[in-house]
């Protein structure tokens, strides 16, 4: 008897249906899109911010190998009045610039005649500072290559990642954008209080104060004065606002019809 009951216990035991655990299963290859996805991103910020150094660093290679416009500045400014010093050695002098601005980094003197008296043309302190300039203007002619670097990586993001050109359109504009709404400040700053902004430069610029210089002894800044720098920074303004429009009309077509 016990033993048909112990059977017909089992019987029953073996009927009862089995105990299932729920378990989470992570689905899988969610890893890789969101790494891509992080990827895209970095790329794209990256990309927006190399087009805005781009766009600066070629109109400033524009404006200090322009030897045409540094002539005229001298010429406009009445340089040779307030320096003595006669045509030919302002064109020296202005070939002197275009070359220092290219080559690496060292000092910039060169020895003229000033009512016939020969004399270094600059003072050490104005050379200090001119190697403080060469130093900041050669960051950017140099930065051309980290952008072209930035570029092609985001033409290959778009061509092997996205397979389409609209996210990368949209990335031109915003890059539009922003170097926009820079030369629009810079431009209204400039109206408002010139002397006020370049002096603010040049306190962020530089780390110490070789930039001040006496107008009535200096040749540095009788050779550029202040509105030297005022047509220089229209210029500048003038050369980055023509190209972000055609970087503008590029993004768009790209956007829209990508």
């Amino acid at each position: 008897m016990f033993a048909l009951r112990a059977q017909a216990n089992r019987s029953v035991d073996d009927r009862q249906p089995p105990v299932v655990t729920a378990t989470t299963v992570a689905p899988q290859g969610t890893q890789a899109p969101d790494l891509l996805g992080w990827l895209r991103a970095v790329v794209s910020v990256a990309f927006v911010l190399a087009l805005v150094l781009g766009l600066i660093s070629a109109n400033l290679r524009s404006l200090v190998t322009d030897r045409q416009f540094m002539l005229a500045g001298f010429r406009d400014n009445g340089v040779a009045q307030t320096t003595g010093l006669d045509d030919a050695q302002l064109g020296q002098i202005a070939d002197a610039f275009i070359a220092y601005f290219q080559s690496p980094p060292g000092r910039l003197q060169m020895d003229v005649v000033v009512n016939g008296a020969h004399r270094p043309l600059f003072n050490e302190r104005e050379v200090e500072h001119m190697e403080d300039v060469q130093r900041l203007i050669q960051l950017f002619l140099n930065a051309i290559l980290l952008v072209a670097v930035v570029c092609a990586l985001r033409v290959v993001t778009a061509l092997a990642l996205e397979r389409s050109v609209v996210a990368f359109g949209r990335d031109m504009m915003l890059a539009v954008a922003v170097m926009v709404a820079i030369v629009i400040l810079v431009g209204v700053l400039s109206l408002a209080d010139f002397t006020e902004l370049w002096t603010r430069f040049h306190q962020v610029a530089f780390r110490n104060d070789l930039w001040q210089l006496d107008p009535s002894r200096d040749y540095l800044i009788m050779l550029f004065p202040e509105p030297f720098w005022y047509a220089s920074t229209i210029r500048l303004a003038t050369g980055i606002a023509v190209e972000s429009l055609l970087l503008a009309v590029a993004g768009f077509l790209a956007w829209r019809f990508g």
